[in-house]
């Protein structure tokens, strides 16, 4: 009562108010303290703040426990990660010897990808991704512990030179720019653009690379199906955790304060520093319920900001990992997990401050990508079984089911219902009998969360669905595992197949220097049709269709009177039957429509953000990554545009605003 009458200025945030029991014995000594010290002064001073003795004692009570709550948490941090560090490190040691054995059987380095097969191996049997504990290793910690002091290679694995500057010129790669902004979300844009029509005049350069750098960090989607040299390390990752992964390359000059602002990922990500060092915050994720209609694995991308001030306050996001990352280094953090970056030089005993550009590898573990959890598998089989989702809703292709009412679910119900299904779940080497018992369990899981999701709709849902759906889940993951091993064993191929060519050619440049440099690389017609480009769209395509066949396979033979609408059925939308077979990549795109785009090779979920003639869009992703001008056969629509009911059957899909507005009075004219 003391402190509502004085109006004494308070503001203490919720970190500092979690005290101790000490502590809450003292605040209430205090408060009667207040009540007399506070109540008078207020009553008869009413305009005076009134900074009392009582104020003064529990501010300095308040403040020493804050530093003491810091203090005592990162040392519990610490612990956890040392602790979690030690079992990654006696589990790669114990496989060490299957890991070199794997390395050899596909002709890499044991002291490499071995090793990285080892890393991933203890990740995939410690089960790291269901604890969702951050944690790193030292390159020192891995060589000593892990390896026998014996020599890993992940120092200076991939360079800007030679490596980047060898993949660029061998190959056409697409790359994009990061913003910088830390109090806005993180805007991604194109590193190039043409400078002609001709194949060389399309490619990007080094140069190109290096003048974004200039701007912020340039990123590299996928590099490890387009980059023969980053294709071991991501089959590795694949092979050693039966996950569909994927490869991606930071590169960041020294000096940015902000190399990537406050924002979380679809993916758990394992970062392998290889050149230079980074600087990394990692914090515990904000309540989704508080903005249930964003996604809680793309804050603080696009248009959602995630600013660091109100993540360590009114967002209540608790810092749990600080460090740096040297080469070598490695670092895991969880899906959904805010993270941010720097690269202002930070010497420490055992590393001297360098101004060396930074350059990073981030593996995925892609689960929720590949939809391999357990809100998607209790979304396919309520479509399989015709129920609405009348709880959640989002049941359409083109909605986001990470949004929206999910978001408000209990906590306790929300982690279970967004968690990954185990790592193992699509490997293929298990026998008939654990294979069952991986499917009782999965099937089991998924029902009890549903049921606990609501009641009313999961009870509609018949056993012999859920199991079904399971199996059917697992089948579409062990295809799409399938063609990313073949994909990454594709990249190999190539680079032996370049590096047998640059053999053969090498007595035309041995006596290449500065003054005399070597010829460039011809790219023949044959060459061409070998460039990443191409070779991995074939892949991708692939994946499409497998993912189009589990969705066909869940709306069944189902009608919009039966339960669930198909596409076809939203709505007035066109019947498929009556357009051309290319129509996903033909027919009008506007903006706003939900579409999927073609990133590094691979379509993926998106938004239409602008829209010329048909012909060049911009999109926003899944995730919060943009791209512009893109072409229209590079957009795939996810149902027909709807039917217009107009008498003249004027398409207007394709209109400008302005050409929309004239088309409009001339209709108003003649309507009159």
């Amino acid at each position: 009562l003391g402190f509502v009458v004085s109006r004494a200025p308070c503001n203490f945030s919720s970190y500092q108010v979690r005290t101790s029991y000490e502590t809450m014995q003292t605040l209430v000594a205090i408060s009667l303290l207040w009540g007399v010290d506070a109540f008078l002064p207020a009553v008869l001073h009413p305009n005076k703040p009134h900074h009392s003795f009582a104020f003064r004692q529990l501010a300095t009570v308040a403040e020493n426990e804050s530093s003491s709550l810091t203090a005592d948490n990162e040392q519990k941090n610490d612990q956890e990660n040392e602790k979690h560090a030690q079992a990654i490190l006696e589990t790669m040691a114990s496989l060490k010897s299957t890991a070199t054995d794997y390395a050899h059987q596909f002709g890499l380095d044991p002291a490499t990808e071995g090793a990285f097969y080892a890393l991933f191996s203890a990740i995939q049997k410690l089960d790291f991704v269901r604890q969702q504990k951050p944690f790193v290793l030292r390159h020192e910690q891995v060589q000593q512990l892990a390896w026998g002091n014996d020599p890993v290679n992940w120092p200076g694995f991939f360079a800007m030179e030679p490596d980047l500057a060898k993949a660029l010129e061998d190959d056409f790669l697409d790359a994009a720019r990061g913003s910088t902004d830390n109090r806005k979300g993180w805007q991604i844009t194109d590193v190039s653009v043409p400078r002609g029509e001709s194949f060389e005049e399309a490619r990007m350069t080094f140069d190109d690379v290096q003048s974004a750098l200039d701007k912020g960090t340039v990123i590299f989607n996928a590099a490890g199906a387009h980059i023969s040299k980053l294709a071991g390390p991501t089959l590795a990752c694949t092979d050693a955790t039966w996950l569909p992964c994927a490869l991606n390359l930071y590169i960041t000059a020294a000096g940015k304060r902000t190399s990537a602002p406050p924002h979380t990922d679809k993916q758990d990500v394992v970062v392998i520093q290889s050149t230079g060092s980074k600087h990394w915050k990692v914090y515990s994720p904000p309540n989704p319920a508080d903005k249930p209609q964003a996604e809680m694995f793309a804050r603080g991308k696009m248009e959602d900001s995630l600013p660091l001030y109100l993540m360590e306050s009114d967002l209540g996001c608790e810092l749990l990992l600080e460090t740096s990352l040297y080469p070598g280094d490695v670092l895991f953090i969880p899906a959904a997990f805010p993270h941010t970056t720097s690269t202002i030089p930070n010497a420490d005993n055992d590393h001297p401050a360098t101004d060396d550009t930074s350059l990073h590898m981030t593996m995925g573990l892609d689960h929720h990508i590949w939809e391999l959890d357990y809100l998607s598998v209790r979304r396919l089989a309520l479509r399989r079984a015709g129920v609405a989702d009348t709880a959640l809703g989002r049941m359409m292709d083109d909605e986001n089911a990470y949004t929206g009412a999910c978001n408000e679910l209990p906590a306790n119900v929300r982690k279970d219902l967004f968690a990954e299904l185990p790592l193992g779940f699509l490997n293929e080497e298990m026998d008939d009998t654990a294979k069952s018992a991986m499917m009782d369990t999965v099937t089991q899981e998924v029902k009890r969360i549903s049921h606990a999701v609501d009641e009313a709709t999961a009870s509609q849902v018949p056993d012999s669905i859920w199991r079904e759906t399971v199996e059917r889940v697992r089948q579409q993951g062990v295809e799409l595992l399938d063609v990313h091993r073949d994909m990454y064993l594709a990249a190999l191929e190539e680079g032996r197949v370049r590096e047998q060519e640059e053999a053969m050619t090498a007595h035309l440049h041995k006596d290449s220097d500065a003054t005399n440099p070597a010829p460039k690389v011809i790219m023949s017609p044959e060459r061409v049709q070998r460039l990443s480009l191409f070779r991995v769209k074939g892949f991708f395509d692939t994946i499409d269709q497998s993912k189009k066949q589990l969705r066909e396979w869940s709306y069944g033979d189902q009608t919009a009177a039966g339960g669930v609408a198909t596409p076809a059925q939203g709505g007035d939308a066109a019947s498929t039957a009556d357009l051309p077979a290319d129509w996903a990549f033909t027919m009008p795109v506007k903006v706003g429509d939900q579409v999927e785009a073609d990133l590094g090779g691979a379509f993926f979920p998106a938004t239409v953000t602008r829209a010329v003639n048909n012909k060049i869009f911009d999109v926003e992703y899944f995730d919060g990554d943009r791209d512009t001008n893109m072409e229209r056969s590079q957009i795939k629509l996810l149902k027909p545009p709807k039917v217009t009911a107009e008498k003249d059957e004027v398409d207007t899909s394709g209109m400008t605003p302005k050409q929309l507005k004239r088309w409009k009075k001339q209709q108003e004219k003649l309507n009159k």
